[in-house]
Parts: structure tokens; sequence; C-alpha cells
């Protein structure tokens, strides 16, 4: 499985559960289905126990989809492939969600093979419908303009001619220590005589971020990130440590890090 992807789809996932409008757009579709109550589910009780049956299930698909998703992206080279993996994925386990809520909530047998027909016949299909909606939205458009994407040779860091041939890989991390740089790729690490601005300037276009005045991370290099006071330590892939200072938080918050 690609990391990267991975490691992506999560940030995304973050970034959009860190907006207050996701919670007010999904409880505003949990009060919708309250009201509408659609495949026939009607849960006994009073309304607020409807609420929380609908909330429960939004609650667990909404970032369930970005797992599935990633997973499939990671799996699947071709676009196309992966969202229909996806759709299909998401429809087993939106039916098996369902059933195990109605189980709690409706007193389902586990074993009704009719309930468990209908539901298949009628959540199923709707949940694998949204997936590719999503992927639809999502896929990038064509214009006459942009090149085709083989076309566009990356260019390497400068920083890599600095590194010995068997270092030269994707760039992680990069660390001050007195007038060197240690620089860590995908390979190892070793240090370069070069002062850390410098550094920074040469590790261009690898996407990453200062996080302290001794420290640079690529995002792919981000694992996880955990919360110290007013300010955090991001996990790396390799399982090094990276403090982040308190000047550098509103920017790992822009993007979804923290």
């Amino acid at each position: 499985m690609n990391d990267s992807s991975t490691q992506q789809a999560m940030r995304d996932m973050r970034r959009v559960l860190g907006r207050p409008r996701t919670f007010g757009g999904l409880g505003l579709a949990a009060v919708l289905v309250t009201i509408v109550q659609p495949f026939g589910f009607h849960v006994p009780g009073p309304i607020g126990l409807t609420l929380m049956y609908w909330l429960l299930i939004i609650a667990v698909t909404f970032p369930l989809g970005f797992v599935i998703s990633a997973a499939c992206a990671a799996l699947f080279r071709h676009r196309w492939s992966a969202a229909l993996a996806a759709a299909c994925a998401m429809g087993i386990a939106v039916t098996v969600l369902a059933y195990a809520l109605n189980i709690m909530f409706l007193g389902w047998g586990i074993w009704e093979l009719e309930r468990w027909r209908v539901l298949t016949g009628s959540a199923a299909p709707v949940a694998a419908l949204v997936t590719i909606l999503i992927h639809m939205i999502q896929a990038p458009v064509a214009t006459a303009s942009s090149p085709p994407q083989s076309q566009k040779a990356p260019v390497p860091p400068a920083l890599l001619n600095r590194l010995p041939s068997d270092m030269r890989g994707a760039i992680q991390h990069l660390s001050a220590e007195d007038h060197y740089t240690r620089v860590t790729t995908s390979q190892g690490s070793c240090l370069v005589l070069l002062r850390f601005s410098d550094a920074l300037q040469e590790v261009a276009p690898t996407p990453g971020l200062q996080v302290h005045r001794s420290h640079w991370v690529s995002f792919d290099a981000i694992d996880k990130a955990e919360r110290r006071g007013d300010g955090a330590r991001l996990i790396l892939a390799g399982g090094a440590s990276v403090p982040v200072s308190r000047s550098h938080m509103p920017r790992l918050r822009a993007k979804g890090i923290v």
C-alpha cells in the first residue's frame, strides 16, 4: 500500500473534520434523515433516539469513506478501478453497519435473511452511488492548455546533489547541527556542510514545512502529530520525533496536520 496516498487521505480527513461547517452539514443531514426515515427504518421511541441512530450512522460512515477510498486508491492504479472498488466496499460496510445498529435499536435478529436482503438492496446501492459521485466530483478535469502528465518531468531537489549517491532518495527531514545540516532521506541520513537556511532553499520542490527553527519535515514523512502544550511533536514514518514550536503551529493547523 502506498503510504503517501494513505497519509494524504488522512490529512484530508483531519482537515475536513476540523471545519465547523462539516459538523453543521453532518448534523443537518442527520436531522433530515430523522424526519424522512429512509429505507423503511422506523426507530421506536422518542425522536431523540431516532436522531441518535442516524448520527451514529453518519459519524461512522463519513470518516470510513476516507479510509476505504484511501485504501482503494493505494491498491488500484486506475482512478475508476479504485472508485468502483471503493463503491463496493462502502456498500458492504454501510450494510453491515446499518444492520448492526438495527440489532441494537430495532431488535433485529442476526440471521434474518429477508431483512438482510431488503437492507442490502436499499442501503448498499445508495452508499455505492454516493461514493461514485464523490469520485466523479473529485476527478481532475483535463484542459487543452494542460500538457499531458508524461511531459511534466519532476525536478529533483538541488539538495540531493550534495548527498552520496547511495543516500539519494525522497527527502524526509532536515535538522540543523551547528554549521551542518543533517539530511534524512528514504535511504538513510548524513551530514552536509551547509547552513540550515540554505538547505531550506535547496529542498524545494519537495512538499514540506519548517516546523521549528532547526527542523523541516516532508509532508509525506509525517505519520502522526502529538500535541504538547502550546506546541506539538511530529512522529515520522521512520519513528523519529520532531518538535514543533509554538510559532509554527498555525501553519500546521492550516494544513490539517494538528
